[in-house]
């Protein structure tokens, strides 16, 4: 009696459907291979008014909702609807001429007014600072600067999310050479001192992966799980995108992208898609967003 119950309660365990979307990612383990197919979404200059004038070549990308939000050179950012295919608006972030090298939204807002999810940009030179900045249509207002004062790194770094599980992430290397990602906790808004900054240490890395080859030159960063998507080169060198399993501190894909010409830079992933947006060497107007199928 007691086993006939036992394999009664095991079946209906087993007959409980998963999730839906539980895991955004497809995880096959070992098999872990998605397709990665390009399929060009837009060249953003179709969408601008030609009496808008673009500066700066095309860095960061930052996906919320319908809007895209793509940061360029020296802090020019430029907000796009993607269901109404135009331009929003575009504007100087104040208090950020960096090179923006890599933006991504958090879950988490600064304020019930405010518009977007706090906005994280990678300086990538001078202090490597994270500017977290409570963007809206028209500006965006810097609440917090993110340093990392920890060892390992060599030149610039940049920073980036995994948005669901609440960590940040600095990336970085020397070109040709070892690539390094560092995991920490998410500092909150009230974790900042006086000066309205967060100072990282060896002591707050919760896990390291350390490729020593495979990656050429990084461009954006994105994170989701334990997976890193590291889009990589620019010309003459090959233009890449890998895909990191952080847990085999190991790259498991790579796409060869060569064939789409442009510089991959900023990425962001939404749903069974990564989003990548490439820079026209010399035409930042005509930043050209691809995605690629994780499905």
């Amino acid at each position: 009696m007691k086993k006939f119950l036992t394999s009664m309660i095991l079946s209906f365990i087993l007959s409980i459907p998963s999730p839906v979307n539980a895991q955004p990612i497809p995880s096959a383990g070992d098999s872990f291979n998605p397709p990665l197919e390009p399929e060009m979404v837009c060249d953003f200059a179709d969408w601008t008014p030609d009496d808008v004038e673009i500066k700066g070549s095309t860095q960061g990308l930052a996906m919320h909702g319908k809007y895209a939000v793509v940061l360029h050179d020296k802090g020019m950012c430029c907000i796009f609807d993607m269901k109404e295919k135009k331009l929003v608006s575009a504007f100087q972030l104040e208090g950020n001429t960096s090179h923006c090298n890599n933006a991504c939204f958090a879950k988490r807002k600064a304020g019930k007014d405010s518009v977007f999810p706090l906005l994280y940009s990678s300086e990538c030179g001078g202090t490597n600072c994270c500017f977290v900045t409570d963007l809206s249509f028209n500006g965006g207002k810097i609440l917090q600067k993110i340093y990392f004062d920890g060892s390992g790194y060599a030149g610039t770094i940049d920073w980036c999310l995994d948005v669901k599980n609440g960590f940040i992430y600095t990336c970085g290397g020397i070109n040709g050479s070892y690539k390094l990602l560092k995991k920490f906790r998410l500092p909150s808004l009230s974790d900042s001192d006086a000066n309205g900054e967060v100072h990282l240490t060896d002591a707050d890395v919760l896990d390291e992966t350390r490729i020593n080859e495979g990656i050429n030159i990084w461009q954006g960063s994105y994170v989701q799980g334990k997976y890193a998507f590291l889009p990589d080169g620019y010309a003459p060198h090959d233009l890449l995108l890998h895909i990191v399993d952080m847990k085999k501190k190991a790259i498991v894909k790579t796409k060869n992208l060569n064939e789409l010409i442009d510089e991959p830079e900023g990425i962001d992933i939404h749903g069974k898609w990564v989003y990548v947006v490439f820079h026209t060497s010399g035409q930042p107007r005509h930043s050209k967003l691809y995605r690629f199928n994780l499905k």
